[in-house]
């Protein structure tokens, strides 16, 4: 996907926001790695059953897609006692297993600008970590990525009696079943085929678009977030996130203030 344009400061993201008007047709999404396609992670990890001597991927049913709808079943099954509040749809138990890890072709996308910035550079990254994603990646020079796609019919009226591995590329709100589900202000797109990139499923009329964030920048914007509010607590609004940005705070060697103080000196 071309790039669009660069985000080196808050003041760039703030211009870039204003000019999109967030809402029901615009939808942001975070990648701490510039390189990343919007293909799903059954994607990623499973070969196209419509690839070269295989059957159409329009032929296939559900259950012959390479262990995406058993693993569904089986996440079902196994997970159903661990959750306190259980999903009445196949739409919901599809997004409570995305959410929880578990590869589908649903992909995470959210209506606040902030949060979708959080996930592109809020995890630390440095020399080490270039140099290690360079051994696969010679050319990548340590960027992270913002994207945000502008949606034709905004979000979908889905029918949840239907089947979703059977449904057409949609975006749809995430059913609030889980707290960071809520606070993260999620939406998932669907795909048809999880085996292209999104861009590729989008009516003429649509469009996403990906800004790179430069290398250099990356730390920047996540302290700027942080004096916002923008942290491990608010974005993952459970103990789990509490503790981890509770950790963040006893291990910083900086203090955020200080350290934007003095970058701006």
């Amino acid at each position: 996907m071309d790039i669009s344009g660069e985000i080196t400061s808050f003041d760039d993201f703030r211009r870039l926001i204003i000019k999109t008007a967030p809402g029901s047709w615009n939808f942001f999404r975070g990648e701490s790695r510039d390189f990343y396609t919007l293909i799903p992670k059954i994607g990623r990890l499973t070969p196209d059953p419509g690839g070269a001597g295989r059957r159409p991927a329009s032929e296939v049913m559900p259950a012959d897609i390479y262990g995406e709808y058993q693993a569904l079943q089986e996440f079902k099954k196994s997970g159903r006692h661990l959750v306190e509040v259980q999903p009445a749809t196949e739409w919901e138990w599809l997004a409570l297993a995305q959410h929880h890890g578990l590869p589908t072709r649903l992909l995470d996308w959210s209506v606040n600008p902030l949060i979708a910035l959080y996930f592109a550079v809020a995890a630390p990254y440095g020399d080490l970590d270039l140099r290690r994603d360079r051994l696969n990646n010679p050319d990548y020079c340590g960027g992270a990525a913002l994207y945000i796609v502008h949606t034709m019919y905004g979000l979908s009226d889905i029918d949840e009696r239907a089947n979703p591995f059977e449904a057409d590329t949609c975006f749809f709100m995430a059913p609030v079943i889980a707290s960071r589900i809520k606070a993260q202000s999620g939406v998932f797109s669907l795909l048809r085929n999880p085996w292209r990139p999104l861009e590729q499923q989008l009516s003429p009329r649509e469009h996403i678009r990906k800004y790179r964030i430069p290398f250099e920048n990356r730390g920047f914007l996540a302290q700027e977030l942080k004096l916002l509010g923008i942290n491990h607590a608010f974005v993952f609004a459970d103990l789990d996130g509490l503790a981890r940005y509770i950790q963040e705070k006893v291990s910083d060697k900086i203090d955020p203030q200080q350290s934007l103080a003095h970058r701006h000196t």
